[in-house]
């Protein structure tokens, strides 16, 4: 059984890569897919490349690398990556040993501006004292397989290059059982045995045969009548197999069979899919590594959640280490965050930054809530990641996202919608620009649907280092917003306001009748927990509700009444777009187009 799993990279100086960035890898017992996001120009695949280099799966030499891999074209900036893997020790076939166990060093010299050499050094330790001499050669001892979507029909191809090399995963896979199935090799020559009978007696007395002795007779005379042969028959025993094609018949039709190369680039993502899945389940002692390049590519939304919940968690499932890189919130689980790695452009440093990497540290979304039972306020713990991936399905766009606005329901996100898009063209009078402007800043706009899921959803946020801002109806007609500013929650409880001033506070439900001291507090509670996790220049509460904010006074949470109230208004105040909300949207920096 081979194993191999990598720990972590280190990249300095490649591509997007400036200054040296750490990634570090779930440990073993992590079961879950490795998701590398990032909206585009991010450096996704400046990643993947370089761990394909840093485990030997590329081939390293002078010729490798050019200018264009030097960080900002500038050969003072000389690439370093450097990989750690674990593997198991494999047995070569001369009676040495592969083992990748160790790191692997990216080394390149430079005779000024030319690239005199470059080689990955593998050693056993950090320090590089001692040499890992099993490492060399080593990579194909183990099961590795990268699988770049973008050119999915070059990855059905199983034909080699004009160097004799292969390219494609599925290529390499084939030659790999057709090498090693013992079964196969003892039948290796009565199949050459039957392959050539077979030939020589489809050719007798044909037109083909007597072509091919003129070309014999002609190609003889050319070379001065030297006795060669021609022989005009299948490839040979290791390749015939490579030469063969997949055909699919559609709808069950056998007898007219369309080779599959044939077909769109989402039928054959699809194919690849049943390969992918074949190749695990055929090799189920071994523990492989999947490198999959935005597998969602000419996939339909559906398929999509489909691919990553049944492919690339079940090979995560059954040992194997699966990264890929995606654009897609349908292939990925937001609050799976150890297996997340996120990256961003930073367009003031020009290199790519690791915006979260987190690999030993699990998101808790368990909040504290206020419960009346039996008229007593009682304290509990709940976790509602589910909940919320069920009731919000878009709620994984927030990893792709540079900023997230979180508002309470579809009608709020309705009304802020049209909100920031009348500013926007108040400012620029370009309509297209105002209708993208949210698309264009890559900020996400999000219902939370309730004070509870927001809280968990302002942890997520902070949790991974995202930009947020919150809005919630306060509840009340009264704005105390002001007396909310306790820093602990014993301090609130023990406080003034908590005992006996909230008693004061008039608030009535929808039948107009006035809410106990007990409900009060618990919503209160909630208000003072929201302000807490947010910062004073992150949360806006609409006082007492939004829809009483814009002017719809009626309490049937109707979206047509509620849209054309919001499309009467042209002037919005701070009640309902706060300067520090405009800051956010960074609207204040837009400049008028002329």
């Amino acid at each position: 059984m081979s194993s191999i799993r990598i720990n972590g990279i280190s990249i300095k100086n490649y591509r997007s890569f400036g200054e040296k960035r750490d990634i570090v890898f779930p440990k073993e017992d992590y079961k879950k897919p490795i998701a590398i996001v990032g909206y585009n120009n991010a450096g996704k695949t400046n990643l993947l490349n370089a761990i394909l280099y840093g485990i030997t799966e590329r081939y390293v030499n002078r010729n490798t690398f050019t200018r264009d891999d030097f960080h900002n074209r500038d050969f003072n900036n000389v690439p370093g990556i450097i990989t750690g893997i674990e593997s198991s020790t494999e047995l070569k076939p001369d009676g040495k040993y592969a083992d990748l166990t160790g790191y692997h060093f990216l080394n390149i010299d430079l005779d000024g501006t030319e690239i005199e050499n470059a080689k990955i050094e593998s050693y056993k330790d950090w320090e590089q004292q001692d040499k890992n001499w099993n490492a060399f050669g080593a990579s194909k001892y183990y099961k590795i397989f990268y699988v770049n979507f973008h050119e999915i029909k070059k990855e059905i191809s199983t034909k080699k290059t004009s160097w004799g090399n292969l390219t494609s995963f599925l290529a390499k896979h084939i030659k790999s059982i057709v090498d090693s199935d013992k079964d196969m090799l003892k039948k290796k020559n009565t199949f050459k045995d039957q392959i050539k009978d077979s030939t020589k007696n489809v050719l007798i007395d044909s037109k083909l045969n007597t072509f091919i002795k003129q070309i014999q007779i002609n190609y003889s005379k050319n070379l001065r009548n030297n006795n060669c042969n021609i022989e005009f028959g299948l490839p040979d025993y290791e390749e015939i197999f490579l030469e063969m094609m997949f055909k699919i018949g559609l709808n069950g039709d056998s007898g007219n069979l369309i080779p599959i190369e044939h077909f769109g680039d989402g039928y054959i993502s699809m194919f690849v899919m049943a390969v992918i899945q074949a190749i695990a389940e055929t090799n189920s002692d071994d523990r492989c590594l999947f490198l999959f390049e935005e597998p969602e590519s000419f996939l339909h939304e559906n398929h999509q959640e489909y691919f990553y919940k049944i492919v690339l968690c079940g090979l995560a499932e059954n040992n194997h280490q699966v990264i890929y890189t995606t654009h897609s919130h349908k292939m990925i689980d937001i609050f799976d965050t150890k297996g997340l790695i996120r990256l961003e452009f930073d367009e003031n440093s020009k290199q790519t930054e690791i915006k979260y990497n987190k690999a030993k540290a699990d998101f808790s979304s368990e909040v504290t809530i206020s419960q009346i039972e039996d008229d007593e306020l009682v304290e509990q713990v709940r976790d509602y990641n589910n909940y919320i991936k069920i009731i919000e399905p878009n709620l994984n766009k927030i990893i792709f996202s540079r900023k997230v606005l979180l508002v309470e329901g579809p009608n709020d996100m309705l009304v802020y919608k049209e909100v920031i898009r009348k500013k926007v063209l108040k400012i620029t009078n370009d309509a297209k620009f105002s209708d993208a402007y949210l698309n264009f800043n890559n900020i996400a706009i999000i219902p939370h649907h309730g004070k509870i899921t927001a809280l968990v959803l302002i942890k997520l946020c902070k949790h991974l280092g995202l930009n947020f801002f919150v809005i919630n109806d306060f509840d009340f007609n009264d704005d105390f917003i002001c007396k909310l500013d306790f820093k602990t929650e014993n301090e609130y409880k023990s406080s003034n306001f908590y005992k006996n001033e909230i008693q004061k506070i008039q608030a009535f439900n929808l039948k107009s009748e006035e809410l106990s001291v007990t409900t009060k507090r618990a919503m209160i509670t909630t208000n003072w927990r929201l302000i807490q996790e947010s910062k004073p220049d992150q949360i806006h509460f609409n006082i007492p509700k939004l829809e009483n904010v814009i002017g719809y006074n009626k309490n049937d949470k109707d979206s047509f009444g509620i849209w054309d109230t919001i499309n009467k208004i042209e002037t919005f105040g701070e009640e309902l777009i706060p300067q520090k909300l405009i800051e956010f949207l960074e609207i204040d920096k837009i400049k008028p187009i002329k």
